[in-house]
C-alpha cells in the first residue's frame, strides 16, 4: 500500500490538480445571484431559478489529445460537459464551444467529433467561436443544464457510504489514460445509463455525487471530499475495476462512465440495484469521516494515511459548507 500510495501521489493527475491549491486564493469562493448563494467547486454552477436549477459548466480539453486525435477530442468534450451536468442530478439544454486551432483540417475533425457526440447525446450546439490561425490549437466547450435536485459536491455526510459506479466493458484509448466504455454503446442505452443518476437525485437516495473527471477515480474522491471537509476510510480491494487493468492506473483513469456517491447506508442497496439492472458496475468502497483523513484499507485490514486535507489541500475548495437545505 505504502508504494501505491507514493506512486499515486507523485502522478501527473494529481500534482496538477494541486497545483491549483496556488491560485485558489485569487477565487471567489461564493456568488450571490438574486439572493441565492452558488459555491464554486462543484461539478457544475448550481443557480436557483423558480423551482429547479440552471447549471453551467466548461471544459478544456487536453492539449495532447487535441493534436494527437482531433475527433476523439471533440467527441470528448461532449462527454466530459454532459458528464458534469447528469453529475449533478441534472440534463444538458445545450452547448457552445470555443476553437483556436491552427489549420482547417484540425477544425473539421474536431466539430464533427463535436457534432457526432451533441447528437448523440441529444444535446444541441447553438454557437460559440472558431479561430483558425492559431499558433497553439485549443479547445474549450461550455454546457447548460437544468435539474430539480442537484447532488453537489459540498453535502458528504459522516457515516456516508462512498459508492462508485463505473462500466468495466471497454479500452484504453492508445497513448492516454482515457478508458472507452461509451462508444460501443447503442446511443439510447448511454443516455439511459445516465438517466439512472436523475432518479437518483429527484429520489433523494443521494447525499452528493461527483463525475470521475481527469483526476481519475482516486483524485476526485479527494475533490468531493475537500469541498465537504470530510475525510473517509478507503477499502481498496473493494474497488471495481476491469480485471486486465492495475489498480494504480484504474485509480487515475478517465473511465468516461464514472460517479461517485456519498449515500446514507440505508440507501445503499436500492441505488446499487438500480445500477446493476442496466449491467453496470457499483460497489461501496469506503466510509466518509469526520477527520478530514483518506486512508487506505485493505482486505488484511493493514491501513495507511494516504492524504491528509487538513494540511494537504488538493485544490483549495471546501472553505464554505452548504447544507441539504440550501439546494431545496
Amino acid at each position: 500500500m505504502r508504494e501505491l500510495i507514493e506512486s499515486l501521489k507523485s502522478s501527473e493527475s494529481l500534482v496538477q490538480k494541486k497545483a491549483i491549491s496556488d491560485i485558489w486564493k485569487y477565487l471567489p469562493t461564493t456568488s450571490n445571484i438574486n439572493g441565492e448563494e452558488v459555491l464554486l467547486g462543484d461539478d457544475t454552477a448550481a443557480i436557483k431559478s423558480d423551482d429547479h436549477y440552471l447549471l453551467i459548466a466548461g471544459e478544456g480539453v487536453y492539449h495532447p489529445l487535441l493534436k494527437s486525435n482531433p475527433y476523439l477530442a471533440g467527441r470528448t468534450s461532449v462527454l466530459t460537459n454532459v458528464n458534469d451536468i447528469y453529475s449533478m442530478g441534472g440534463r444538458p439544454i445545450a452547448i457552445v464551444d470555443v476553437l483556436s486551432s491552427s489549420n482547417n483540417n484540425e477544425t473539421k475533425e474536431v466539430l464533427r467529433g463535436i457534432s457526432d457526440n451533441a447528437r448523440r447525446y441529444k444535446v444541441p450546439v447553438v454557437g460559440g467561436h472558431i479561430s483558425q490561425d492559431a499558433d497553439c490549437s485549443s479547445l474549450c466547450v461550455f454546457i447548460l443544464g437544468k435539474a430539480k435536485n442537484i447532488l453537489s459536491s459540498f453535502n458528504a455526510k459522516e457515516g456516508d457510504d462512498l459508492v462508485f459506479v463505473s462500466n468495466s466493458r471497454g479500452k484504453f484509448v492508445s497513448g492516454f489514460n482515457f478508458w472507452d466504455s461509451s462508444s460501443m454503446l447503442k446511443d439510447e442505452e448511454v443516455l439511459d445509463d445516465l438517466e439512472l443518476i436523475v432518479e437518483i437525485a429527484e429520489e433523494e437516495l443521494a447525499d452528493t455525487a461527483k463525475d470521475v473527471s481527469m483526476a481519475g477515480l482516486i483524485g476526485s474522491i479527494l475533490m468531493l471530499l475537500e469541498s465537504s471537509q470530510k475525510g473517509a476510510l478507503l477499502n481498496i480491494d473493494s474497488i471495481p475495476k476491469p480485471c486486465e487493468v492495475p489498480l494504480k492506473d484504474w485509480l487515475l483513469a478517465f473511465p468516461s462512465y464514472g460517479f461517485i456517491f456519498s449515500l446514507r447506508p440505508g440507501n445503499t442497496d436500492k441505488v446499487k440495484n438500480k445500477f446493476y439492472n442496466k449491467g453496470l458496475s457499483c460497489e461501496n468502497i469506503g466510509r466518509v469521516t469526520s477527520d478530514m483523513k483518506v486512508a487506505f484499507v485493505n482486505k488484511e485490514n493493514e491501513k495507511e494515511l494516504f492524504w491528509d486535507l487538513n494540511t494537504n489541500p488538493l485544490i483549495g475548495v471546501g472553505n464554505h459548507t452548504q447544507t441539504q437545505e440550501q439546494h431545496g
